[in-house]
């Protein structure tokens, strides 16, 4: 056994010799950081939001007359021009790189952990894929960055009871008024009672016009005593 153990641990050393683990974003060395999937430098160049103390957000703005909405807040601003954020999304949502997702996430979970943001929260949902697009993909993005999130602050994540009826066109090809047609009544729940007199965080990647997560919240109307707050990992500007 021992051998055995030495044997790996000599080949492991072998590898991160000729595969050294570089940062995806930046291409600097991820020494030390074996659990790491971003650098620290990179990490530290996103633009933050503070939304966590900021009640009355940019974010919270876009859901303020849903009538099971409580709060909201996204943990990074995204725009276009920004060359760093952009990268970082198309590794995790396009470049088979959701940890990418994961660890952002969970930076944004324990620096957002100092406020009482998540104190009051029952239970973490993503927002779900439709299944084929999800076989495309491979894996939802949103998933990642609730699993952060959970990992951070103790909460169970659901992914069985929220559902998506269709598998309708992406929102960044689509404008106005389209997106919020393309959402209409999207999303469903499998058992309202699940979530009754519950407190909900949804979960997604990037928000813009929040059409997406206002399907989402309403699916929720028909939950008694069922509450819904929202977390984006960026809030597009």
């Amino acid at each position: 056994m021992m051998f055995t153990k030495a044997i790996r641990y000599a080949f492991s050393g072998v590898m991160a010799l000729l595969f050294p683990r570089t940062c995806p974003v930046c291409g600097m060395l991820l020494e030390g950081e074996d659990d790491k999937h971003i650098c620290l430098r990179c990490m530290q160049r996103l633009k933050r939001t503070e939304q966590a103390v900021e009640r009355g957000n940019m974010t919270e703005d876009l859901f303020k007359d849903e009538k099971r909405f409580v709060k909201g807040g996204a943990f990074l601003f995204y725009s276009h021009g920004d060359d760093n954020m952009h990268n970082i999304v198309r590794l995790f949502k396009y470049s088979r790189q959701p940890m990418v997702a994961y660890d952002i996430a969970r930076e944004g979970a324990v620096e957002w952990l100092q406020t009482d943001f998540f104190d009051d929260i029952d239970i973490i949902v993503p927002v779900p894929l439709h299944k084929r697009r999800l076989r495309q993909r491979g894996y939802n993005q949103s998933y990642y960055i609730a699993r952060a999130i959970a990992d951070t602050i103790g909460v169970p994540v659901d992914t069985e009871h929220l559902l998506r009826r269709r598998n309708n066109p992406q929102q960044a090809l689509l404008k106005g008024e389209q997106r919020t047609e393309n959402v209409k009544d999207l999303f469903a729940l499998t058992d309202p009672m699940f979530f009754a007199r519950k407190h909900v965080l949804l979960v997604d990647d990037i928000l813009t016009t929040g059409s997406t997560m206002r399907s989402c919240i309403r699916a929720f109307d028909e939950c008694r005593g069922c509450k819904v707050s929202v977390f984006a990992l960026a809030k597009a500007k």
